[in-house]
Formats: structure tokens, C-alpha cells, sequence
């Protein structure tokens, strides 16, 4: 007779007992965790699920604030290229002309 595994377990799905001891104690402390969870929400959920949105509430109103103030400067920032490029296009002599051919081969290139 033969000693070892079974033929029946691969060799990939057996363990050594001081690994499947560690992994029942994790998933022992993993249980005990969800269900001092499941009491505190039992006990008192409300205030737990209030507070919760609260917060989800006020990190909604800062990301809307972070939009605005987003927007606000790219409408600046537009402005002020619609501006410089007003200013380049009435700009006079050779340094006009020299600044009109640079933005065009930026525009193109």
C-alpha cells in the first residue's frame, strides 16, 4: 500500500494543518467581526446609517463646490486666450506678423 494523498484530492488543494489553522482562525475572527457589525447596526443602525450619509452628503456638496470653482476657471482661462489672441491677431509691424505665423504653425502643427 501507498502512502500520501489520495488520488481523489489534487495536490494543489491540500494543506499543511498549521495552514488550515491559521485560515480558521482568520475566518473565525472574520465572523465574529461581521457579527459585532450586525449587533451595532441592530442595536443602533439608525444613527449609524444617519451618520454615514451625512458624511456622504457633505463630500457630495464639496465635489459640487470643486465643479463650480472648476468651471469658473476654465471660463477665465478661455477668456483670457480669446484675449491674447484678439491682441495677436491687431498687433502692428513685424512682431505682429511674427506672432501671427508662430500661432498659426502652433494651431497647425
Amino acid at each position: 500500500m501507498r502512502r500520501g494523498r489520495a488520488k481523489s484530492i489534487p495536490k494543489s488543494q491540500t494543506r499543511r494543518p498549521a495552514e488550515a489553522a491559521g485560515e480558521v482562525a482568520r475566518l473565525r475572527q472574520e465572523l465574529q467581526e461581521a457579527r459585532a457589525l450586525l449587533r451595532e447596526l441592530a442595536e443602533g443602525g439608525g444613527s449609524v446609517v444617519a451618520k454615514r450619509l451625512a458624511s456622504l452628503e457633505e463630500e457630495r456638496q464639496i465635489a459640487r463646490g470643486q465643479a463650480v470653482e472648476a468651471a469658473m476657471a476654465k471660463s477665465k482661462a478661455e477668456g483670457e486666450l480669446r484675449r491674447l489672441q484678439a491682441a495677436i491677431d491687431k498687433a502692428p509691424g513685424f512682431r505682429g506678423w511674427l506672432l501671427r505665423r508662430a500661432r498659426r504653425r502652433l494651431e497647425t502643427g
